[in-house]
């Protein structure tokens, strides 16, 4: 770190009323004074120069915070207790298993007061016919577990891979202090192209 250091070379020595006399010249005289302050004050503004410059390097070096930021999150989907687990590959991915009906729940880590504008859920397959991939996103009261519901959809309205825009909301702001996040996932049985999910992608905006 660099190191500023100034030492003033102007020192005030009294006048003496009815003994000194104000001269221009001389040790003690107005010249040798004011050139000695003046002088001090160059040295102040050098130094003032040099710390601009650096804080100017230190402020280069810190990268600025970008304003959006897309998050993807694997799809480790915890078991709910009453139904089926997804099954999870060495991969991450969650594959919806040939038998019963699976439901998972997945907490995210997100930043704190960040604005969540939209979710995007990417995968591939197909539920049975008639019926969908649902999806929820809530916010759980971490003070008593009461869940409030931010959005939910299904593949029949948004498919896999599209981006859903998330309307204007106060829960669409991330409140740790009060709240956890949570995505949960349910869908059918398909034997020849189950549904696999690859990611949970959350887009938030910085305060």
């Amino acid at each position: 770190m660099a190191d500023f250091s100034y030492t003033p070379k102007f020192h005030h020595f009294a006048w003496v009323d009815n003994i000194d006399r104000c001269e221009a010249g001389g040790t003690n005289g107005f010249n040798i004074r004011f050139e000695t302050i003046e002088s001090d004050l160059h040295g102040v503004s050098t130094v003032v120069a040099q710390i601009g410059t650096q804080l100017d390097l230190l402020n280069a070096r810190v990268p600025p915070v970008p304003h959006t930021v897309t998050l993807s999150f694997p799809p480790t989907l915890l078991p709910v207790q009453g139904s089926p687990a997804w099954a999870l590959q060495t991969s991450g991915n969650a594959v919806a298993p040939t038998t019963g009906a699976p439901a998972g729940m997945l907490p995210l880590a997100l930043p704190d007061h960040v604005t969540i504008t939209s979710l995007r859920v990417r995968g591939k397959g197909v539920a049975p016919s008639g019926q969908n991939t649902s999806f929820f996103f809530n916010r759980v009261s971490v003070s008593d577990g009461t869940s409030q519901k931010i959005i939910s959809f299904d593949t029949s309205t948004v498919p896999l891979n599209t981006e859903l825009t998330l309307p204007s909301a106060e829960v669409n702001v991330v409140n740790l202090a009060n709240f956890r996040y949570v995505i949960s996932a349910n869908t059918g049985v398909g034997t020849t192209d189950p549904v696999t999910l690859a990611s949970v992608q959350v887009t938030y905006t910085n305060p």
